[in-house]
């Protein structure tokens, strides 16, 4: 058997006993947790039907999550969501099945502590056996030989990168290039140069190679780099290239299949599905939770509003959002009726830069218009507009089409995400900052995106917005 089919043989043996063990931990607190009366052998008897099953689709889970694939490069994170995912869909579909095909009926109380203790003991259990492997590859056990192919800036920063993460295991054998003037310009690395790139077929049967790193520019090496691949696959030896095809500034690359097709992606928009979904989890979650909570207080802004003015309680006006997708905005009017027609006689007072038009002291402004301004009250209905997904609760401003039009290229790629009521333009000074901070401010969310993020901009909102800070 090779040697990778044996490692595999491995991994996926120590794992299945590693979380099998896990689960029978979690049998056994739940049980204590939850139940009384009889021996502990007999109350762990009772359960082995759900855990049985619960066994079973957990494992089927974990293959379909790639949860026993290799995962020497994966960050954390990754094996976390997926062992969540494969816990959750185990756990339904033992507690289905249990139901629908044994008599045996397990209580809510267990349920809920074996999902909770199954989800930390497989969780726990594998990020504990991560960090142990981790821990061992920077000893030196389980390396993975690898030859370096080229010898070039692409190269130095594949060596810092592998030097930086030694949990990799990576042992570099050397550098395989014809000029041997480049491989001097790595000398720091103290590393081989194991001859010229003809030299390739015979490493490849004389040394033990796990894999080949290939650092050629693409555009003025393809035949070579198809020869070494060509090479490669026919003695079963990986190949990977280094991917910057593309070397754009702010874009991130990633690999992905269209159906049989591999295709490579360039963005520079978030791309973390797990964190996406759980973000437009939480719009779905607080929008409708205000929506309904808060529906007294609309009842009553909106009593006043008709009170002192008359026209509608809600401005409509459209906005351009994600991918400069159309859509209706919902705010109470704070405004006369008019507002938008004694727009044209105002231009002149204008005290924004940019495209953006504000007036600190608007005369269009009502009594209750300029009180809802200064708490941010008059924003509340765009919960709607989160809720139907059109915005989120944090994200970029939704600006009009009007500028639109007067945008930057540069500036548009506000719109490749989803606008939002709140972000860090809001807990940044709102409408002290002029059109170019506004903007800086935006690109900047876009491009550090995470969900933890967002959580803070949303706890910075709420004080913001008590003290009345920067409203126009």
């Amino acid at each position: 058997m090779p040697a990778l089919s044996r490692h595999a043989v491995t991994r996926t043996a120590l794992l299945a006993v590693t979380d099998t063990g896990a689960v029978l931990l979690a049998v056994l607190a739940a049980i204590t947790l939850t139940q009384t009366g009889g021996t502990l052998l007999e109350r762990i008897f009772s359960q082995l039907p759900f855990v049985a099953i619960f066994l079973a689709a957990w494992f089927a889970a974990a293959f379909h999550e790639d949860l026993f694939a290799s995962q020497r490069k994966e960050h954390l994170i990754y094996p976390l969501i997926g062992i969540s995912k494969a816990v959750v869909m185990a756990f339904i579909f033992a507690g289905f099945a249990t139901a629908f095909l044994t008599q045996y009926r397990p209580t809510p109380p267990f349920l809920v502590s074996f999902g909770v203790a199954a989800w930390l003991f497989i969780g726990g259990a594998r990020i504990g056996l991560r960090i142990a492997i981790w821990t061992f590859r920077k000893w030196g056990f389980n390396p993975r030989n690898v030859l370096i192919v080229g010898a070039n800036p692409r190269t130095k920063h594949l060596l810092d990168e592998v030097m930086r993460h030694a949990r990799y295991g990576y042992r570099v054998l050397g550098i395989v290039e014809d000029d041997p003037q480049r491989v001097e310009t790595l000398r720091e690395y103290n590393l081989p140069h194991l001859g010229e790139f003809r030299a390739l077929e015979r490493l490849l049967t004389e040394q033990v190679v796990d894999e080949v790193h290939v650092c050629l520019p693409v555009r003025s090496s393809y035949e070579l780099i198809q020869s070494i691949a060509h090479l490669c696959v026919g003695v079963g030896v990986p190949v990977r290239l280094v991917a910057d095809l593309f070397p754009l500034r702010l874009a991130t690359s990633r690999a992905f299949r269209m159906g049989k097709i591999p295709m490579l992606s360039l963005s520079t928009v978030p791309e973390s599905t797990a964190q996406l979904a759980f973000k437009r989890l939480l719009d779905i979650v607080v929008s409708l939770s205000l929506l309904i909570g808060l529906s007294p207080f609309f009842l009553l802004v909106a009593i006043l509003i008709k009170l002192e003015s008359p026209g509608p309680v809600f401005f409509l006006q459209e906005r351009v959002g994600m991918n400069q997708r159309r859509f209706k905005i919902y705010k109470f009017r704070s405004m006369v009726a008019d507002a938008e027609e004694q727009r044209k006689n105002l231009e002149t007072l204008n005290e924004a830069d940019g495209p953006v038009f504000k007036i600190r002291n608007d005369p269009r402004i009502t009594r209750v218009g300029r009180f809802i301004r200064k708490y941010s009250i008059d924003e509340l209905p765009q919960l709607i507009n989160v809720l139907r997904g059109e915005m989120s609760l944090v994200g970029p401003r939704p600006p009009i089409p009007a500028e639109v039009e007067q945008y930057t290229w540069d500036q548009r790629r506000r719109l490749s995400v989803k606008p939002g009521m709140t972000g860090l333009w809001q807990v940044s000074g709102r409408s002290d900052l002029s059109f170019k901070e506004w903007v800086e401010l935006d690109l900047r969310y876009i491009d550090s995106w995470s969900i933890w993020e967002d959580f803070a901009i949303l706890l910075k909102t709420f004080r913001v917005v008590i003290e009345g800070r920067g409203a126009a």
